[in-house]
């Protein structure tokens, strides 16, 4: 579990200027004492056995919320990195540990067949998996976000546009990202990021952050610092994610307000070399498409179904369909020639 800084160590510590330190103790040990009463009770099968799906969802999804409240606070508070990084993978089986709840509730009678999905994209659940999403690219846990895709996918009628190209590096095979995001703003101004040119993107970068708190009015997260404990400090964690994973000279805005600074100096610092090449990560793996969706890369791609076809697609191409068991056609990326 996280360490709780005591008052001295948070007075140097702190990187949220808005974070009093008797709210963050406060939070930070109710957090702490949630997370490991729930544990408890989910591993205690003679505590459980009267309990119902629903109950027993929503306790695993709640506990999945305080570890990523209690990442975002520890980051604000002044906690060392390298326990952030440690306690993300925690996190993440918190999050599987929900989501196999959640299933469960869906495929009980409790549900009354409703389809939902483990997170609403479209809904305050984006928040949290944004941060889930960031910290794992920031924190050096790009392994394990092929974990986390499979979540989000869970019966989610659309994808984020945003979300998927911070996802693109390190979980090929998902196909384009959409044009849109399913939360407008702040986020759908990232979407130009990408597609700039490399000289653009520090400039536009520095813009998306002086406009990231006025153009979050909407979200969960605007003027938090008003109510008390809810209030888990201002970061545009996206920002920093393209940052690194765009590899952008970040001088011209690295002390803004709300740029997580430390965090990309991190991930810089102690893992570049996993980290600064994801382009070559995407392209080293096994690369898959369906039909309908448009090409990635240029060249050579092959069906998977029996007997194989090999057709040359050009980048941004709709992938056609062949004749398939399964309805449409899955390609696989085979090179440049």
């Amino acid at each position: 579990m996280l360490d709780i800084l005591k008052a001295s160590e948070f007075k140097i510590a702190k990187r949220e200027p808005l974070l009093d330190f008797q709210i963050y103790a406060d939070e930070a040990e109710d957090l702490r004492v949630r997370v490991t009463r729930i544990s408890a009770n989910l591993a205690d099968k003679q505590w459980m056995s009267d309990k119902t799906a629903a109950g027993a969802m929503k306790m695993a999804r709640s506990r999945a919320w305080y570890a990523v409240d209690l990442l975002a606070l520890s980051y604000s508070a002044g906690i060392e990195i390298n326990q952030l990084r440690d306690f993300y993978p925690i996190a993440l089986d918190y999050w599987e540990d929900f989501a196999k709840y959640d299933a469960a509730f869906d495929d009980s009678s409790e549900s009354e067949g409703a389809l939902v999905p483990h997170f609403e994209l479209g809904g305050d659940d984006f928040e949290m998996v944004n941060r889930m999403v960031c910290l794992g690219i920031l924190l050096g846990h790009p392994n394990l976000l092929p974990r986390l895709a499979i979540l989000l996918e869970y019966r989610n009628p659309r994808m984020d546009g945003m979300l998927e190209r911070l996802l693109a590096p390190f979980v090929p095979g998902r196909g384009t990202p959409p044009s849109e995001c399913t939360r407008h703003l702040p986020y759908f101004k990232t979407l130009k990021i990408f597609d700039a040119h490399r000289e653009a993107r520090p400039m536009m970068i520095a813009q998306y952050l002086e406009e990231w708190y006025n153009a979050s009015r909407r979200e969960p997260y605007y003027d938090s610092h008003k109510r008390d404990n809810s209030f888990f400090g201002y970061w545009a964690w996206e920002a920093a994610a393209i940052t690194l994973i765009l590899d952008v000279d970040d001088e011209q805005y690295k002390n803004s307000t709300f740029y997580p600074k430390n965090l990309v100096e991190f991930a810089r610092s102690e893992l570049k070399d996993s980290l600064l090449e994801s382009k070559e990560i995407e392209e080293s793996k096994e690369i898959r498409v369906k039909s309908g969706d448009r090409c990635p890369h240029s060249g050579m791609w092959e069906t998977l179904n029996q007997p194989a076809h090999r057709k040359f697609f050009n980048k941004g191409e709709v992938m056609s369909g062949a004749d398939s068991a399964y309805g449409y056609t899955v390609w696989l990326y085979k090179g440049d020639v």
